[in-house]
């Protein structure tokens, strides 16, 4: 046992916090995360900035060389400038329509399913008044309460049940397609509050 702390005592890579008895009829007390190293920043690749900078993204906002699906528009920010073959939740759609149809789908948009839960008039009616009775009435132009209906619906549809104020970014060629079947003047784009 005398080994063993001087082992310990001395300088070591890892930390350890242990209670040690001189009989050996008492118990060790060992503690978790005892034998975790020590995480040491001043080890490792000096030029961790440099390899940062190399892995950004160029800026996305204001042009589509991001886009996958050929049907996004350019964005407002670099957040709301994402296509939906990049969103795992909108692909997964995707991709189940293709082994259930044998077809190709190369756009969230293009699905069957998009026009009847996101563009459908009077599904987003019904939709609405589910909202309403949950939350209250939208004060709102009727194209704006469709739009954001749709929103909704397209997120529900993906995602399903996200819980109480989590966003989630939709994708470019969705937000449009919605943006020019419900039109304004005036456009909010994606908050996070």
């Amino acid at each position: 046992m005398a080994d063993y702390r001087e082992i310990h005592d001395s300088e070591s890579e890892y930390s350890s916090d242990i209670a040690f008895s001189e009989s050996e009829d008492e118990e060790i007390q060992t503690l978790p995360y005892q034998f975790e190293p020590i995480v040491r920043l001043d080890e490792g690749n000096s030029n961790n900035q440099a390899d940062v900078i190399e892995n950004e993204e160029p800026e996305r906002s204001g042009n589509t060389n991001w886009c996958e699906c050929e049907n996004c528009r350019a964005m407002d920010t670099d957040k709301e400038s994402i296509c939906c073959n990049e969103i795992d939740s909108v692909k997964l759609k995707i991709e189940q329509y293709k082994e259930e149809t044998a077809t190709e789908l190369s756009c969230i948009t293009r699905h069957p399913g998009f026009q009847s839960v996101c563009l459908d008039r009077y599904v987003l009616e019904t939709a609405y008044y589910q909202y309403r009775q949950l939350y209250g009435e939208v004060e709102h132009t009727n194209n704006e309460r469709q739009r954001y209906v749709a929103y909704r619906q397209l997120a529900r549809w993906c995602w399903g049940y996200l819980g109480k104020e989590v966003r989630v970014v939709l994708p470019s060629c969705a937000v449009n397609l919605i943006r020019s079947t419900f039109p304004s003047d005036v456009y909010k784009g994606f908050s996070d509050a």
